[in-house]
């Protein structure tokens, strides 16, 4: 029985050692999962605000779209205008010239 009191006596400390080297593996396992879990936080932020600036800058692309669109309308009618004007008086020029 004295062979079996003397095992359990080394047992019982190395078996306190193992439970405690595993807590403090799952201490740091733990923490490198908070740290992992912080990092996806920060990334998930970061591509929320990026997707947040890319809309903004759709946004702006469209207004601009718009806007270029209308200075062309715009252009064209006044474009119109100018020939309408002168080929008026390219026909007064000619009626005068012909008198």
């Amino acid at each position: 029985m004295k062979p079996l009191t003397k095992l359990s006596a080394l047992i019982l400390p190395l078996a306190l050692l193992t439970a405690c080297a595993t807590n403090t593996q799952m201490e740091e396992l733990k923490a490198s999962i908070e740290a992992a879990q912080s990092t996806a936080d920060t990334a998930l932020a970061s591509s929320r605000n990026a997707q947040s600036s890319a809309d903004t800058a759709q946004r702006t692309a469209d207004d601009a779209a718009l806007a270029a669109s209308n200075a062309e309308t715009s252009a064209v009618s006044a474009q119109r205008s100018v020939d309408e004007c002168c080929a008026k008086i390219d026909r007064m020029f000619e009626k005068a010239m012909s008198k």
